[in-house]
Formats: structure tokens, C-alpha cells, sequence
């Protein structure tokens, strides 16, 4: 009989145990999304036009997601367990754990969350003031229409010195300082005696 009672109270204890392993587990998980959070407000901050989140942000995030995932299903397999099969996540607790505190540490981004984005491709070109509301209005509808899925060319013409290549330099430099969404902007001119070898090769050059 006192064996068998020994053998009980160990089993209380190790229950007692996986309870408390749990919880600091689940402590460790709020003050990680705590990071997560700081590090959502830090982005938004960063992630300037011409900017990227380093590839270890990125990792570290997805990581965060996903023993995020781990730990709520691992604690659901506990609370369904019974009394005589709880026992058996414990190594799993501790390993969630030690994964947790690791994240934790390599969680701080002290040298900051994001390089040069090498893809944006694009030059501001200098501008004159523009005179009048009709060529700002124009600026502006040609940038709804840029802003525009549906739409797949877009033409601006009008008389010689009118203004059209000064509209078109300020929506150039305005997709370059990153209010728009693309990555490559090109800024080249087609003559009348247009030479498509010529085209090819100047776009190829800006894109490398």
C-alpha cells in the first residue's frame, strides 16, 4: 500500500509540476507578443519608401505566429488529457519553452528592422512649378488613373509647351518617393524616329 501511495503522490507532484511549466510558458508567450507588438509599431515607423524588412524580421515573425499556434494547441492536448496521460507533454512544454525564451532574445532588432530595398528602381528627375489648377487637376487624374487596376495605358497630349512633360516628371517623382505601389519606375524618351532596339536597351540599363 505505501508503495503504491508513493507512486500517487509522484504523480500529483508531476502534475504539479507540468501546471507550473505551463504557466511559465504561458507567460513567456505574452511578454513575446508584447515584442511582437513593439515590433508591429516599430515597422510601421521604418518601413520607409525604398526600404524592406530584413529576412530575420521576417523569419522571426512567421515564428512568432507559429508557436503561437503550437503552444494553444499543445495546451488544448493538455486540458483534454486525463490525469494519467498529462504527464506526457511535459518534454513538449519545456521544448515550446526554450523555443519562446530564444525568440524572446533574438527578438530586440537593436541594429533596426529593415535594409535598402534594392528592387525600387526609380530617379527623381527636377521639376518646374506648375501654374494653374487645370495641369494640378490633370496631375491628379492621371494618378487615379495609375491608381487604377482597370486601366492599362494611359496617353497625355496637348499643343507644344503646354506643360505635359512637367505633369509627367511630377507623377514620376511622385511614384519615386513611394506614394504610389511600384517597385521599378522608368523615366525614358521615344523620339519620332522611334527605334525599338534603342527603347529596349535604355530600359534594360535602368533595370540592369
Amino acid at each position: 500500500m505505501e508503495f503504491a501511495l508513493n507512486k500517487i503522490d509522484k504523480h500529483w507532484d508531476n502534475n504539479r509540476s507540468l501546471n507550473q511549466h505551463m504557466n511559465d510558458l504561458k507567460r513567456k508567450v505574452v511578454e513575446l507578443n508584447g515584442m511582437k507588438e513593439d515590433t508591429d509599431s516599430r515597422m510601421s515607423a521604418e518601413l520607409l519608401p525604398r526600404k524592406k524588412l530584413k529576412r530575420e524580421v521576417q523569419i522571426w515573425l512567421e515564428n512568432v505566429e507559429r508557436i503561437n499556434g503550437e503552444v494553444q494547441s499543445l495546451d488544448g492536448q493538455i486540458g483534454e488529457s486525463s490525469r494519467f496521460t498529462r504527464g506526457f507533454h511535459a518534454d513538449d512544454v519545456l521544448k515550446r519553452t526554450r523555443e519562446v525564451e530564444e525568440l524572446i532574445q533574438r527578438g530586440k532588432f537593436q541594429d533596426g528592422l529593415v535594409v535598402d530595398d534594392p528592387q525600387l528602381i526609380g530617379q527623381a528627375l527636377s521639376t518646374t512649378t506648375l501654374s494653374g489648377e487645370g495641369a494640378k487637376a490633370c496631375v491628379e487624374e492621371i494618378w487615379q488613373c495609375l491608381m487604377d487596376d482597370k486601366v492599362r495605358q494611359i496617353g497625355v497630349w496637348g499643343m507644344g509647351g503646354v506643360g505635359k512633360t512637367s505633369i509627367m516628371k511630377r507623377i514620376n517623382n511622385r511614384l519615386v518617393e513611394g506614394m504610389g505601389r511600384f517597385n521599378i519606375v522608368i523615366w525614358t524618351t521615344v523620339s519620332k524616329e522611334m527605334s525599338i532596339a534603342k527603347l529596349q536597351k535604355d530600359i534594360a540599363s535602368q533595370i540592369k
